[in-house]
């Protein structure tokens, strides 16, 4: 068995453990500066919070998660026209290697593009594309909207505005096996003024309003999406202290919607059928 072989197989292993990631994510609400929504198996959409409005902040600056500098664009953009497909586009090409790096992400396109996109981010919202698509291999993340807010992208061609961006999370993904809460984490911060402690923090106001039935269920796929990230991403990131601090009024809560949910139950039982059933 050659070890390009096993390379390619450890590879696709990675990326379906990201992509089990990706669906356990999809399927939660309640995050306070971010709310995925999965589309389809390697697709997921975030909308992530601009600014948090408990904080006045005197502008946004630019990220520095540009993919393109503004001298670089007009070469990338040139070198998009003459490209195939995605995946032919992908190989690389004669030049100076950095040149050639910068024409292969260029021509590593979502799905369907952006100026496509039926998703409206909400007001003070930017909304991105978190992708693993087999094709390519790993997971790559575009944004969807607001590309002027982050990245100087010098033009509007949809080849420039749909390169995936420059993130350290996805950059690692070959040496480090990223998982989907780092490059999530690594987005929030990006996108969010001012970076959040916590970017998995909870809108536990959001959660408490909820229908005792669907509070209950989405609470307890809360809990167990956190017990994995606590159990499975390094102690060291900044968040992780917040994050275990943050399960603490929620199971709290979970356990609370628990209690009531039995104690419904076993009223119901009590009373049993009404006189019309009985017979």
């Amino acid at each position: 068995m050659s070890s390009s072989y096993k390379r390619e197989k450890e590879q696709r292993r990675k990326l379906q453990y990201f992509l089990s990631d990706l669906a356990i994510l999809g399927s939660l609400q309640g995050f306070r500066y971010f709310q995925p929504w999965l589309r389809g198996r390697e697709e997921l959409l975030l909308t992530i919070v601009n600014e948090d409005l408990g904080w006045h902040s005197p502008g946004f600056p630019v990220s520095v998660a540009s993919s393109f500098s503004s001298s670089t664009t007009g070469s990338s953009s040139s070198s998009s026209s003459e490209a195939t497909s995605p995946l032919s586009a992908a190989q690389p090409t004669p030049g100076p290697p950095q040149q050639a790096n910068r024409n292969v992400e260029a021509h590593l396109l979502p799905a369907s593009p952006s100026e496509r996109e039926i998703a409206v981010p909400e007001i003070n919202c930017t909304l991105f594309l978190l992708a693993g698509y087999a094709k390519y291999g790993r997971p790559y993340a575009w944004i969807r909207s607001n590309h002027e807010r982050l990245v100087n992208i010098g033009g509007t061609d949809s080849m420039v505005r749909d390169t995936p961006m420059k993130l350290k999370s996805i950059t690692d993904w070959g040496s480090q096996g990223t998982r989907v809460w780092d490059v999530v984490s690594e987005l929030v911060c990006l996108c969010t003024i001012p970076p959040p402690a916590n970017p998995f923090a909870l809108d536990m106001r959001y959660l408490q309003t909820l229908p005792l039935s669907e509070r209950f269920l989405v609470s307890g796929a809360l809990i167990n999406f956190l017990e994995i990230l606590v159990v499975q991403c390094s102690q060291e990131e900044p968040f992780y202290s917040k994050v275990v601090e943050e399960m603490d009024p929620l199971r709290r809560l979970h356990v609370q919607a628990l209690w009531e949910v039995q104690h419904h139950r076993s009223e119901a039982v009590t009373v049993g059928p009404g006189p019309s059933e009985q017979q």
